[in-house]
Formats: C-alpha cells, structure tokens, sequence
C-alpha cells in the first residue's frame, strides 16, 4: 500500500495538472501516509477541477453567445434586405444624407423600375408632354418619348391666356405600385384657364393612352385608337398582362380587357345610373378603374364591381352618394364616407367610416382610414382607422384589435412589430400588438412624409436653442426614439419624398414661370 499511494497521487497530479508545468513528486514533508492524498493536495486537487471545469464552461457560454449573436445578426441582416425591397423605403443611412445631384428639370415619380429609374409623365409649358425616366443614382435622363408633341397643342380663343397645358399620368403595370417594367400613361391636351379666380377646364380634344416598357420607353401597346372606341374611355389600368378600359354604355358600363398585342381579351358589362349632375362649372363624374391585386375595381355612382381575371364580377358593393374611393392595399378596396376632422370653422361633418371590400366580403368600420406608407407584414392588425376617439386598429376577423388615443395621424408606417406615426405635433410609437406607447418625441416638424431605412426614422424638425434657422434631418432609433443623428438639411427644399431609396427635395421658383429643382439626398 506504501507503493500504491505515490502511483495515486501521481496519477492525480498528471490528471489534473498536466500541461501546466506542475511537478509529479510530492513537496518535501508532505508525504501520504497511507496511499490516499493528504488534506491539501485533495483540496488542490478539487481546484483544479473547478478551474477546468469553469473554464470549459466559459467557453461553452462564449460560443453560445457567439452563435446567436451570429443568429441575430443574420435575422436582422434578413429583415433589412426583405425592407428594403417595400417601395418607399430609403437606401441604409450610415449618418446624414448628402447631395447627389440637382436638376432643373421635372423629375417623374410615379413609377420606379427595376433598374432603379424614377419614370412617369411631365408636361412643358409649350404643351409638350413627354413620359420620362431618370437614373436615380446621377439624376440624367435615361430615355425619354413624346406622348403628345406641340402640334397636337389646342387652338385657343385670342386674349385667352392658359394657366397650364396639357395633362399626364403614368401607373406600374404591377399591383400596389410595386417597381415595374411597363407603365400605362395618359395624356391629354386640356388647357386650364383662370376666369374670375377660378380655374376653368377646356376639355382636351387630342388623347393618348400607351403601354410602355419602362426599360427603355418602347410603346408595348398603343391604345390610343381603342381608347376611342365606343364605349369611350373614361378610366383604365392594368390587370395582369391585360389593360382594362372603362366606358360608359346607355344602361351602365362596360369595362373590356386589352392583351398587348392590341386584341380585346374579355367584355363584361354591369348595370349603372347615369352620373349625377354636376355644380356649376363642375364636370360630371367619371367611372374609375382601380387595380387591387389580383382583381380590379370598377367604381359606378351606384356600387363597387370587384372584378377577376375573366371580367366576372366577384363581388358587387353598394356605394352611397356621398362616398368615394380612397385607395386600394394589398387586394382590398377601401370607399371612404365622412370626416373625422373639420377645421375650426367649418360645419361639422358625419362621422367618418370606411368600407373594406374585398373578394370574400366587406366590413365597414368606423373612422377614416390611415394609409401605411411602408409595411413590413409583422403588425397583427389588417388596418388602421382613425376617428374622433382615436386610432382604431383591427385584425383578421374584422374584429378591434385595440383603440389608442391619437389626435391627428397622419403618416403611419409598420416596423418591426411598432407602429410609427406622425400625429401633427411630433412622433409617437405604438406596440403594433397592443397599441400601447412605446416612446414619443415632440417639437417635430411633420409636413414630410415619415421615411425610413429599415433601422432609423427620419423625420425633420425646426433648429434647436442656439442653433441657425433651417430645417434639420434627424434620425431616430425605431425602438426607443433616441436621436441617431441631426444635421441641417444639405439644400433649401419645399418638400421630401423617398423614391427608390433616395430623397428627393423639390423647391419651387417663381420668376414668371413657376419652375421647380429637385436636388437627391442619399
């Protein structure tokens, strides 16, 4: 046993100690009696077990940490790219935007293209108008064609002086104004005069309505002859690979779908009163086409028609006179009726509704609606209403979700599972699932539209104590609406809009020609 003890203790030492320079015999005096470890070198022993098994630990932890530090950083990594494909989302900002460019010609927004191009329609003042579009990352113009030229300008009576010639439109041929490759674009003659300090439409006599590949400005189709066409046009848009024409018939109205190559795919036409009278000086009202998805909108002076892919009426909802369609999102159609703010002054008016119509139903719910301008998908409610008691938001079941006490919405924009919301006296974040506040910041300007990058709000605001006039740009976090950044806005601009990942500021100049710059930040 005498021999046993060292070869124990040795072994011990080489177990837990090997690799650390420790030595294998015993210090002197301090020799087992018995063959087991003495006090000391057994509680040496645990130490170094603890030691090694701490450190083991650590490691475990710091790997774990390591990996789902990586794991979070990848998912926000994700959710940044699939933000930064919602249109009206702003390229990443790293701290204040600076000039890119500056032009002093119009720059269409009203389609973004898949190359990154800002494209639409633009009037001269000669009566020019022209579908145009621009590179957004040098602001110069990548093609440009005539939609009407000069001579198609109309005849005026002598010592009539035009207030503006001619009038255009484009829209993506892609649903919820997605970036798209072709736009459908109309444009029209009309001249509007100033008589007595109202202004007065003479009605166009020349008319164009084109299908154009945004990549380049080729016409895809030229509708302009079918347009004419009885019944005569009064609204289009576009509908999968088809452009849909509204007109008027003497028993209601008929909308027909038009393939690219020029041919009529469908006719499908529904009954319609004939428009209501118009006020003095006023014109009649106008079927409209509204693109919804999958589907389309035929809105009469009697009903909305929601109409499918074969021109069949998927669902029919009645319109009250006073209601009028305020826009579509995500394959609904919205009719709005009322006000839920009248200005000091003026009479009040009915209570405000909105009426969801979609192709399984429609739900009327109290309140106007409020328009997301970005929406990651990750809010709980389908839409948000806004009324004299308050911001109303609303789930699947068309059932409230929550009520918060809000004065004014007027942007909204879904992120990350918040609600941002400019109110008229500054900013205020909402838990999208609860609608309880989050964090609010006032003193903040907000006649510009709410922007983001996925990560900061940018929103303006006037100088602060000791600072020069001008208006600044600041950044805020999204979760807790500490300030990111504040610099002064790089140009003097009148207004911002984010387009295909930039800021676009437009600045109007009067000097007998109203003219406007338009300087991109980014």
């Amino acid at each position: 046993m005498g021999r046993r003890g060292p070869k124990q203790e040795v072994d011990l030492v080489e177990e837990d100690g090997a690799g650390d320079g420790a030595s294998a015999d015993p210090p002197d005096g301090d020799a087992p009696g018995d063959g087991a470890p003495s006090g000391t070198d057994a509680a040496r022993a645990r130490r170094r077990r603890a030691t090694t098994l701490g450190a083991g630990l650590l490691a475990v932890l710091v790997l774990v940490g390591v990996i789902g530090q990586g794991v979070v950083t990848a998912r926000e990594r994700d959710r940044l790219a699939a933000v930064a494909a919602l249109r009206g989302v702003l390229a990443p900002l790293d701290g204040p935007p600076q000039v890119l460019w500056t032009s002093d010609e119009d720059i269409p927004f009203q389609v973004v293209t898949s190359a990154g191009h800002a494209a639409g329609a633009v009037e001269h003042p000669d009566g020019r108008v022209v579908a145009r579009a621009v590179d957004l990352a040098t602001g110069r113009t990548a093609w440009e064609v005539d939609l009407l030229t000069v001579a198609d300008g109309m005849e005026l009576p002598a010592g009539v002086v035009p207030v503006m010639r001619g009038s255009a439109y484009c829209w993506p041929g892609a649903p919820d104004n997605r970036t798209s490759d072709v736009m459908l674009c109309t444009a029209e003659n009309a001249v509007w005069v100033e008589e007595d300090g109202t202004m007065r439409k003479i009605a166009a006599t020349v008319s164009r309505l084109v299908l154009l590949d945004a990549r380049d400005g080729t016409v895809v189709t030229d509708l302009t002859d079918e347009a004419a066409a009885a019944p005569v046009a009064e609204s289009s848009t576009t509908l999968g690979d088809l452009v849909l024409l509204a007109g008027r018939t003497s028993d209601g109205a008929q909308v027909r779908a038009v393939r690219r190559d020029g041919s009529v795919a469908w006719r499908t036409t529904v009954p319609a009163p004939p428009p209501a009278e118009p006020e003095p000086g006023g014109s009649p009202e106008q079927l409209q086409l509204i693109g919804a998805g999958d589907h389309a909108a035929l809105v009469t002076p009697d009903a909305v028609h929601l109409l499918g892919a074969t021109g069949a009426t998927v669902r029919r909802t009645p319109r009250a006179a006073d209601a009028w369609a305020t826009g579509s999102t995500d394959g609904t159609v919205v009719l709005g009726t009322g006000g839920a703010y009248a200005p000091p002054g003026d009479p009040p008016q009915a209570p405000a509704s909105s009426t969801f119509i979609r192709p399984d139903g429609a739900v009327t719910r109290p309140g106007e609606w409020v328009w997301l301008g970005v929406d990651d998908g990750t809010a709980p409610f389908t839409a948000l209403t806004w009324d004299a008691d308050g911001l109303h938001a609303w789930d699947s079941d068309d059932a409230p979700l929550w009520t918060a006490d809000v004065r004014l919405p007027r942007e909204a924009v879904a992120l990350d599972g918040l609600v941002h919301l400019a109110d008229g006296t500054g900013l205020l974040t909402l838990d999208a699932g609860t609608g309880a506040e989050v964090w609010r910041m006032t003193a903040l300007r907000s006649d510009t539209p709410l922007m983001t990058d996925g990560n900061v709000l940018v929103v303006t605001a006037g100088p602060t104590l000791g600072e020069d006039g001008g208006t600044r740009l600041v950044a805020l976090d999204r979760k807790d609406g500490s300030e990111v950044w504040r610099a002064p806005t790089p140009v003097d601009v009148d207004s911002l809009w984010p387009v295909g990942g930039v800021l676009l500021g437009q600045r109007w100049e009067h000097d007998g020609l109203d003219q406007v710059v338009v300087t991109a930040l980014g």
